[in-house]
């Protein structure tokens, strides 16, 4: 899953995103190009946030 995707699914802003996290909005932009790079505390939150499992932040489903 794509974390643009799941805000977007969930209607939040980057900002909204950040300030619900407690960080910046650059930090959960960068989250957002570079999900490798995500603690597992900070996907703990996302997965939270977006009401997906933690596995979904760390790993895209290839549907095709």
């Amino acid at each position: 899953m794509d974390l643009i995707e799941a805000r977007k699914r969930e209607r939040y802003t980057q900002q909204q995103v950040a300030d619900i996290m407690g960080i910046s909005r650059p930090t959960y932009a960068r989250m957002e190009k570079h999900p490798g790079d995500i603690s597992v505390d900070d996907a703990r939150k996302l997965a939270r946030i977006f009401r997906v499992d933690v596995q979904d932040i760390f790993f895209t489903r290839d549907d095709s």
